[in-house]
């Protein structure tokens, strides 16, 4: 499977590239600190689910607003019978470009949206002018519009296909680069015993993290990925806050984090992976203290941090 999304990578990566390259790149120039070298990534840390996490489904949804506001629908094609049926939207047009946690929301002039969830394997890829047939392995939805198309791409088929009349309508979570997240996570958290990661990975109360950027963001925040959310002080959780701010606006501007095939709407890897402290990082010295990164399971899932530095 691997070697399949390898190669659809490279086959995106040669055919949008070269001709998008300006999207490619960070919008803005921003002095990063001093970073880590890409760590060389062991078998299992390959083999951990980097499902789209905040920073890449904005990525998505940021480049997605250069090129289909205003676009008008020309068909949809459902090409796996497991995400159910459509309306009939030829025609419609697209109003708007929004982020809810990790979903990406395309507002319809008739006030719907469409709504995907790319799960753990989904990617959206752009086409400018694709001939006529054409399209990558594993694609499961065309979305075609009057400069292009998007397509869904998902060996695994998890991602989701849904029109909705109100998008927002039952999403309670705060969202993680919202202002007044950072503020809010002690009224959220304080009263609850739980890990402070699980809490944070939780999107019915904070949308968008995941595994990745809750490891990075409580290395920066010097908290044990264990520690329980109801011992935690109020200095604790203002570290938290403003480790996720950091974290997760700069993995914003490096367009994601690609440690195997996570790639960009036109094709393109991200970059944040050249940022990474502690996420799949065992064994290694800690870039702060010498010390060694361990790894432990919780919740089923990997999870890197460094002992000496993390409390």
């Amino acid at each position: 499977m691997l070697a399949t999304l390898n190669g659809m990578a490279g086959f995106y990566a040669g055919r949008f590239c070269m001709r998008v390259d300006f999207l490619c790149r960070p919008a803005v120039t921003v002095k990063l600190e001093k970073s880590v070298s890409a760590p060389g990534w062991t078998d299992r840390t390959r083999k951990e689910e980097h499902m789209p996490e905040l920073p890449e489904v904005e990525t998505l949804c940021r480049q997605l607003r250069q090129k289909v506001p205003h676009a008008k629908i020309k068909g949809t094609f459902i090409l796996d019978s497991k995400l159910g049926k459509l309306d009939n939207l030829k025609g419609r047009g697209i109003a708007s470009v929004t982020r809810l946690g990790k979903r990406i929301v395309l507002g319809l002039d008739d006030g719907r949206s469409l709504e995907i969830h790319l799960r753990m394997t989904g990617r959206l890829l752009w086409q400018e002018k694709p001939d006529i047939g054409e399209k990558p392995p594993h694609s499961r939805f065309i979305l075609d519009l009057t400069p292009g198309r998007i397509i869904i791409v998902d060996p695994r088929r998890f991602a989701t296909l849904s029109l909705v009349a109100d998008a927002a309508k039952g999403n309670a979570a705060v969202d993680a680069l919202k202002p007044g997240c950072p503020e809010a996570l002690k009224e959220k958290g304080c009263n609850r015993s739980r890990s402070i990661k699980s809490f944070l990975m939780d999107q019915s109360i904070i949308g968008g993290i995941g595994n990745i950027y809750a490891c990075e963001i409580l290395y920066r925040a010097g908290l044990n990925p264990l520690r329980r959310t109801a011992d935690l002080t109020s200095e604790d959780w203002r570290r938290v806050g403003s480790a996720m701010v950091e974290v997760l606006s700069k993995a914003v501007v490096c367009r994601g984090t690609s440690i195997s095939d996570w790639r960009d709407l036109f094709g393109c890897k991200g970059e944040y992976q050249k940022e990474l402290r502690v996420y799949g990082r065992e064994g290694k010295k800690c870039p702060h203290c010498g010390g060694i990164i361990q790894r432990v399971r919780l919740l089923g899932r990997g999870t890197w941090f460094c002992p000496n530095c993390q409390a």
